[in-house]
C-alpha cells in the first residue's frame, strides 16, 4: 500500500482548480477578445493566431493572472500585442503588400445584426489603430480609465480618441448612404 502525501494531493487539486477556472474564463471571454482583435485587423487567420498565442501565454501565467482585479484587461492588452507581433511578422514575410483597406465606399449599415457587426468591424479597420482599439473596448463596456490602463494611455487621450472615432464612423456611415 502506497501512502500519498497530503501536499501532493493538495497541489494536484490546486492545479485542477486552476484548469477549471481557466476553462471557465476562456468560455466566457474568448468571443469578446476575438471580436476586439477583429476590429483591429481584418485577417481572420492573424486574429486566430493572436488569440491562440494569447491563450497559451495566459494559461502559462494563469495562477498569477487569475489573482488580478481584472484578468480580462491583461488578456486584451496581451492579445493586442500578440496581434501587432503577428502583423509585423506577416509584413516581414510578405512578398507583396497587404491590402487591408476595404473598398472605397461602404454600404449603409445593414438591418441584420450579424451584418451590422461585420459592417462596424470593416469601419473600425478604416480608423487609426489606436482609435479603433479604444472604440472597440468601449463597445465591450470597458470604462475610460480601464481602457487607458489596457492601452497604456492617459484617460483624456481615451476620451479624445473615442470622440474622434465616433465622428469618423458617422462620416463613414453617411458616405455609404
Amino acid at each position: 500500500m502506497t501512502v500519498v502525501e497530503p501536499s501532493v494531493t493538495a497541489a494536484e487539486q490546486r492545479l485542477a482548480e486552476l484548469d477549471a477556472s481557466f476553462e471557465d474564463f476562456c468560455r466566457d471571454h474568448i468571443v469578446p477578445v476575438e471580436r476586439f482583435l477583429r476590429g483591429l485587423c481584418g485577417d481572420r487567420e492573424l486574429v486566430q493566431e493572436a488569440v491562440q498565442e494569447t491563450l497559451i501565454t495566459a494559461r502559462d501565467k494563469w495562477e498569477q493572472i487569475s489573482g488580478y482585479e481584472k484578468p480580462l484587461a491583461w488578456v486584451y492588452k496581451t492579445a493586442r500585442y500578440k496581434l501587432m507581433n503577428e502583423q509585423a511578422r506577416q509584413r516581414r514575410e510578405a512578398t507583396t503588400a497587404l491590402d487591408e483597406v476595404p473598398s472605397d465606399r461602404l454600404a449603409a449599415p445593414p438591418a441584420d445584426s450579424r451584418e451590422a457587426q461585420d459592417w462596424l468591424l470593416r469601419c473600425l479597420r478604416r480608423l487609426p489603430a489606436r482609435q479603433a482599439a479604444v472604440f472597440a473596448l468601449a463597445l465591450e463596456g470597458w470604462t475610460d480609465p480601464e481602457i487607458a490602463r489596457i492601452l497604456g494611455m492617459a484617460d483624456n487621450t481615451v476620451r479624445s480618441y473615442k470622440s474622434a472615432a465616433r465622428r469618423r464612423l458617422k462620416e463613414l456611415a453617411e458616405e455609404g448612404r
